[in-house]
């Protein structure tokens, strides 16, 4: 009750400063919460008191709601909208569950490389967690949205590594040396916002819900793959890694047994044992 009125408060306040001083309107949108964490900081170290404010949560509360508050200080309908929307959004969200997603509960990951049991571990995992009462599910992450879509309107009908239309498999991919086309530079960053947009369409209402989410893969194998096959991955180890899950597990096998496995697959690319090679390291980084 007392974050939902320090919220009404601030956000009323946001909106008579914006229509009151001539400085920027979004302005008040960084102050107010920087003067939050600052207050509460010191409230928590000297006086011992309210040590739930100060958390991700509650200033993600206090944005929306100076947001809404500055919004609502301009005159057209669709800005007034939006700006109750997040003001109301900031009153009444319920800050247990961003904790619970900011902390990712219920989150495990399972990674590794090809060929080492990672769908078959998950769904074993599922079957213990619900024969002892626990609601989860599945979410794999090597499927894509604009990735794929993208590619295939550039690469056409490529099939190389994949099935063949004869049946026949095609040969393994050869080490790929870095890529020099627009293109290919920003391949892995494409990869990396599909995965972050299947993270909140697929495992951040699961988690809302007090459910535990399996992912068979996880945003950092993206780096590990496009690393493997010489693509450029500046800063995408720290962007790969920003999300971190409560349980991560890395499932490991020679990389002669990873080939061996995968080649009796259909549909699914073949990679040389020295790419293997290559994951296995950065994995145990």
């Amino acid at each position: 009750m007392k974050m939902k009125i320090i919220v009404m408060l601030l956000s009323i306040l946001t909106l008579i400063l914006s229509r009151w001083f001539v400085v920027p309107n979004f302005f008040w949108i960084f102050v107010f919460p920087i003067v939050f964490c600052v207050i509460t900081v010191y409230i928590n170290k000297y006086k011992r008191r309210i040590s739930y404010y100060n958390d991700f949560p509650n200033v993600l509360r206090v944005f929306f709601g100076c947001l809404g508050g500055v919004l609502l200080s301009f005159y057209d309908i669709f800005r007034v909208i939006l700006g109750l929307l997040f003001v109301l959004f900031g009153i009444l969200a319920n800050d247990e569950a961003m904790r619970r997603v900011y902390r990712n509960r219920g989150l495990i990951v399972l990674s590794g490389i090809d060929g080492t049991g990672k769908s078959t571990h998950a769904e074993n995992i599922r079957s213990w967690l619900e024969q002892n009462g626990i609601r989860c599910k599945i979410v794999p992450f090597h499927r894509y949205v604009f990735l794929d879509k993208l590619s295939r309107f550039r690469l056409r009908f490529h099939k190389e590594g994949r099935m063949m239309e004869t049946g026949e498999k095609s040969p393994p991919r050869g080490w790929i040396p870095a890529k020099t086309s627009k293109f290919s530079f920003i391949r892995p960053y494409i990869a990396l916002i599909d995965n972050f947009f299947l993270y909140l369409i697929r495992v951040v209402p699961s988690i809302c819900r007090r459910k535990y989410v399996i992912c068979d893969r996880f945003i950092w194998d993206n780096y590990v793959k496009h690393k493997m096959l010489g693509y450029n991955t500046r800063y995408l180890f720290e962007l790969s890694t920003v999300i971190k899950p409560k349980i991560g597990m890395i499932f490991d096998v020679p990389s002669e047994v990873a080939v061996e496995r995968v080649s009796g697959r259909e549909f699914h690319y073949q990679y040389t044992k020295e790419q293997y090679d290559v994951e296995r390291v950065e994995f145990k980084k």
